[in-house]
């Protein structure tokens, strides 16, 4: 029975990843990913959805796949034949940012999702943190780094790379028509390039390779790539001109490297980082002892010392952004983004946060690092890899991958079968 490959997100989208793959009774889903919130996001601030009715509102217009056989049927309208028992599916996350994981929360009772023990502590840290999954914790079950699993005739491998948060992970699933490869998210820039080289090495010569391209047609940081070495070095110097002005962050936290990098140039500044509670509780469950969190110090304490803090407001749904006009601004304060919320100006929430500051008189300055495979190492990957066939998903512009000497480049439908052993590949009951 041939393999089937049907992409029910990251089509002409960067983010909402979702790959399944089926051979015979059984199914393998790669991630199961919300959308990144932009401007046409439905339920973007001030919209808050409706806990009981989380995945119906977002299928019913559209912002979840109607996938069958996947969902809670506690979580669906009366009736809705999405609840219907389907094929056995097995699903594996690549890493813990939401339009990877975001919906597993909704998924069937009793359905094993997979992922890198790194990914389960944070995900768990979010829960105790009060940030949990819509729809609650799946059944997480920790994959090994490099160790097959089996799922009927299928079997599964996990292979760590390098991405901005912890235990990153891509995917090989070996079926009965050849191996199918999927990066997640990756880069080649971070600390640790010879994860991601290592997926190159194990997925070359596979059938079908899915990348990530976040990067083409996207236009990045100008100048040459920016290292974490960059972003540390900016974070030391920014902290050192401010001298005894209060400094602000945007960081993103589930990035505990570049946290734990941070805290050590601040502490050597003579400052303390400073969070929102909650974040601060979530690094506190990740082991990040020293994450102190704003009721500590307080309003008045960062008052009676703003050249000993760095604060991180929790600007999420921007609700509380009039707090910023309590801070105690000074002629050195700034506003550092190291790829915290808001993410950036493709979000419905960045005019009004900067708004924001150019009334405050806060000056804005990013010293962050891409997270993704620039497009250059994308097209060095996919040279490396030389599978039968490259499928580039979770980008707004995949016809701008060109690869060569002797792959086929398949550009998705959404919810569309191809066959995986197909020669080229080919769309099922075309």
């Amino acid at each position: 029975m041939a393999t089937t490959v049907e992409f029910w997100g990251g089509v002409g989208v960067i983010g909402s990843s979702k790959v399944l793959i089926t051979e015979g009774d059984h199914r393998v889903l790669l991630d199961f990913g919300l959308d990144i919130p932009r401007g046409s996001d439905l339920f973007r601030p001030p919209v808050v959805p409706r806990p009981q009715r989380y995945l119906a509102d977002r299928l019913r217009v559209g912002a979840a796949p109607r996938l069958p056989g996947v969902y809670d049927p506690a979580m669906l309208d009366p009736g809705d034949g999405l609840g219907e028992q389907g094929p056995r599916t097995a699903v594996f996350v690549s890493h813990a940012h939401i339009d990877h994981c975001g919906l597993v929360g909704t998924l069937r009772p009793g359905t094993a999702v997979h992922a890198s023990p790194e990914t389960i502590a944070v995900m768990e840290a979010l829960a105790a943190a009060g940030d949990g999954l819509p729809g609650g914790e799946p059944d997480w079950r920790p994959l090994a780094d490099e160790t097959p699993l089996a799922f009927g005739p299928l079997t599964v491998e996990r292979v760590t790379v390098d991405h901005d948060v912890p235990g990153a992970s891509g995917y090989l699933v070996t079926t009965s028509d050849g191996v199918l490869a999927f990066t997640g998210d990756i880069r080649f820039h971070g600390r640790a390039p010879e994860r991601a080289w290592r997926l190159a090495e194990r997925a070359a010569g596979c059938e079908m390779f899915v990348t990530e391209g976040t990067a083409l047609g996207l236009p990045v940081f100008p100048g040459p790539v920016r290292t974490e070495d960059d972003v540390v070095r900016d974070f030391a110097e920014a902290l050192e001109a401010a001298r005894g002005d209060l400094v602000l962050l945007a960081m993103y936290p589930r990035d505990l490297e570049r946290v734990r990098e941070f805290l050590d140039v601040a502490a050597a500044a003579g400052r303390r980082i400073v969070w929102g509670d909650a974040v601060a509780r979530f690094l506190r469950e990740l082991g990040v002892e020293d994450a102190v969190g704003h009721a500590e110090p307080g309003l008045e304490g960062i008052k009676d010392d703003p050249g000993g803090f760095v604060y991180q407001p929790d600007l999420r749904d921007l609700r509380g952004i009039p707090d910023l006009a309590d801070l105690p601004v000074g002629p050195g304060t700034v506003w550092l983004h190291a790829n915290g919320e808001p993410l950036g100006p493709f979000e419905s929430r960045w005019d009004l946060f900067v708004e924001w500051l150019e009334v405050l008189g806060i000056p804005l300055r990013r010293i962050g690092s891409f997270g993704h495979a620039t497009s250059d190492d994308l097209h060095t990957l996919v040279h490396r890899v030389a599978p039968r066939t490259v499928v580039p998903i979770h980008t707004g512009a995949p016809e701008l991958l060109h690869p060569v000497g002797g792959p086929r480049r398949l550009l998705p439908e959404l919810a569309r079968a191809y066959d995986l052993g197909g020669s080229p590949v080919r769309i099922t009951g075309a």
